[in-house]
């Protein structure tokens, strides 16, 4: 069976990625899961895996070509398989459905047309170097004969900076990544109108709970993660994104995003089905994609659906976050704190209190879905998961 390698999406607002490099060759041996190949968007290196076990059979797209998300750039099968007309007919609907797909999900603002660059040699060095003081590489000039560039033009470049920039001022042009980030989050507050909704779960129970069980591998947010996922289960209009005005789209798949923060600003890395995952399950998975988000590389294909943005390790009280566009919602996560708490027999007791807040699209949902969807979470976090086995 004859099996497509996809260019990964790699973020929400994404059109194309260009394609680093193969590790195999055409009529290599491969193993499911093996990475074979790497390519890059604006936000990251991804590695894109095999499907299955076979043979590398056909490299659609070449090292440094710029190619649409989601679309054919390799495939994988048995040695005898045959690629025919037919197999690039059956590719070229399966891709066109899946690009619709992608396409609906984005403003249609958001949809841009990115022209393929040329190839620039540069050295490993230089392009970190060139990263490091977020110069453009297109903005960089070799002196040698063969146009290469090296860590010496980078700090050509990086000296002139020096030199014509104030010494009270610190001048930068923000990197893709920044950039993204600054035009999706400004597009989402003048276009979403969000409600915000706060509540305060008692962690006691989950505290204690890790301390005295294996669950310590778990951190408190893979246990928001799992309560999310419960929560979006029996509030599944949470899980939908407003398009054009005049369609929402309500999503099956519950792919829950978690914000990491990364040198250049933040990542939404994506946990895939997370409602079908178990504790240990999501903090084995949260600790991998996270890893790799920091490290420059994330290997995931499917967009996230509702993204959870945890400032607790940051002694923060309670905050509000801007939705992730196409999102409808966004949970902001507080630090656990001890606080004094009226108990049922009216006594005063110290409990472990976490502040969540909920920023919905108004256009997707009112307050009362926001209240009864974070009261679920909630309850998930102080009554159903103590009863998990």
């Amino acid at each position: 069976m004859i099996s497509e390698i996809l260019m990964p999406q790699g973020g929400q607002d994404l059109t194309t990625g260009r394609i680093v490099g193969w590790l195999k060759k055409e009529g290599e041996p491969v193993k499911a899961g093996e990475v074979i190949c790497e390519v890059e968007t604006e936000k990251a290196v991804f590695e894109v895996s095999s499907p299955q076990d076979g043979y590398l059979l056909k490299i659609l797209a070449q090292d440094n070509e710029e190619v649409e998300i989601l679309s054919v750039i390799g495939m994988v099968g048995e040695k005898e398989d045959q690629i025919t007309d037919d197999t690039h007919s059956e590719t070229a609907e399966v891709e066109k459905a899946t690009k619709s797909e992608t396409t609906a999900q984005l403003p249609v603002n958001e949809v841009e047309i990115t022209q393929r660059q040329p190839r620039l040699t540069i050295s490993p060095k230089a392009r970190k170097l060139a990263k490091d003081h977020n110069i453009p590489l297109d903005s960089l000039k070799s002196i040698r004969p063969d146009g290469k560039i090296t860590s010496f033009d980078v700090l050509r470049v990086v000296e002139g900076q020096s030199r014509s920039v104030p010494s009270q001022v610190r001048s930068v042009q923000p990197d893709k990544m920044r950039k993204t980030i600054a035009r999706r989050l400004a597009e989402s507050w003048r276009s979403a109108p969000h409600i915000f909704v706060t509540v305060e779960a008692d962690m006691t129970e989950i505290v204690n709970r890790r301390q005295q069980t294996q669950e310590k591998k778990a951190s408190i947010n893979d246990f928001v993660v799992y309560a999310c996922a419960q929560a979006i289960k029996k509030y599944p209009d949470i899980n939908a994104s407003f398009q054009d005005e005049d369609t929402i789209n309500y999503w099956e798949d519950i792919n829950i995003g978690i914000a990491v923060a990364t040198d250049s600003g933040l990542i939404v890395p994506v946990l895939e089905d997370a409602d079908q995952l178990t504790i240990e399950q999501i903090a084995e998975r949260s600790k991998e994609i996270a890893e790799k988000a920091r490290a420059g590389k994330q290997d995931i294909t499917k967009p996230s659906r509702f993204t959870i943005s945890n400032l607790g390790m940051y002694n923060v009280e309670s905050f509000t976050a801007v939705i992730n566009p196409p999102e409808a919602a966004i949970l902001a996560v507080s630090s656990i704190m001890k606080k004094p708490v009226v108990d049922e027999m009216g006594g005063i007791i110290v409990r472990d209190m976490m502040k969540l807040t909920l920023s919905l699209d108004h256009r997707v949902g009112d307050g009362v879905l926001a209240a009864q969807f974070l009261n679920e979470v909630k309850r998930n976090l102080e009554e159903g998961i103590s009863q998990i086995e």
